[in-house]
């Protein structure tokens, strides 16, 4: 029976590519379950799939509710 290695890479060759690609005004701002997640110079949040190709993608920052209660 064969173990996988000890710390197995996080990316796969296509996305560390796409990565290297990227031009300087873009930036890693995380990543959501193992996907990089990429801004735009334009602020735009993109998902890096496992092809190397950028996805459109809506991240929730922070959610405010806009019900107020005043108490007396």
């Amino acid at each position: 029976m064969t173990r996988p290695p000890p710390h197995s890479p996080l990316l796969n060759q296509r996305q560390l590519r796409r990565l290297q690609m990227l031009p300087d005004d873009y930036k890693v701002v995380g990543a959501r379950d193992g996907i990089p997640i990429v801004e735009s110079p334009t602020g735009q949040t993109l998902r890096l799939q496992s092809t190397g190709r950028l996805a459109a993608t809506a991240l929730i920052e922070r959610v405010e509710s806009y019900l107020h209660i005043q108490r007396g």
